[in-house]
This record gives structure tokens, C-alpha cells and sequence, in this order.
């Protein structure tokens, strides 16, 4: 069977030996919500924007990849 979805094969079938687990919360950072994980050093990254506004997207303080302390 094939599967065309948006959502990532890990969430999908995250259930098997061996999948890797991500701990994302989502968080207002600068007035837009936005999805961190934790890193090992104690700050928070940024993996994706949450929002409508396209000045969201081109804040570069708001790209994925880029940490919060």
C-alpha cells in the first residue's frame, strides 16, 4: 500500500523497535509559535515555525536550526 502523507514516517510508525523518538513542545517565542526541541546544552532549537504570517517565516531569528537560550 502506498501512503502519501505530510506527516513524517516516524510519527506514523513510531511504534517499531528502533524508531527515534523526538520531544517537541511547541512555544510563543517573539510573538509566534514555534516548535523546539532541547538540545544537550541545555538551549533550546528551533526544528520549525508555526504561523500564517509570512514575516514569520523571513525573521532569521526565527529559523529552524537556530537556538534559544
Amino acid at each position: 500500500m502506498i501512503m502519501h502523507s505530510i506527516i513524517p514516517n516516524e510519527l506514523i510508525f513510531g511504534g517499531f523497535p528502533g524508531s527515534i523518538e523526538n520531544n517537541f513542545k511547541e512555544m510563543e517565542y517573539l510573538g509566534v509559535r514555534v516548535q523546539v526541541s532541547q538540545s544537550s546544552n541545555n538551549t533550546l532549537v528551533i526544528q520549525r515555525v508555526i504561523s500564517t504570517s509570512p514575516k514569520a517565516y523571513l525573521n532569521p531569528k526565527l529559523q529552524p536550526g537556530m537556538s534559544i537560550e
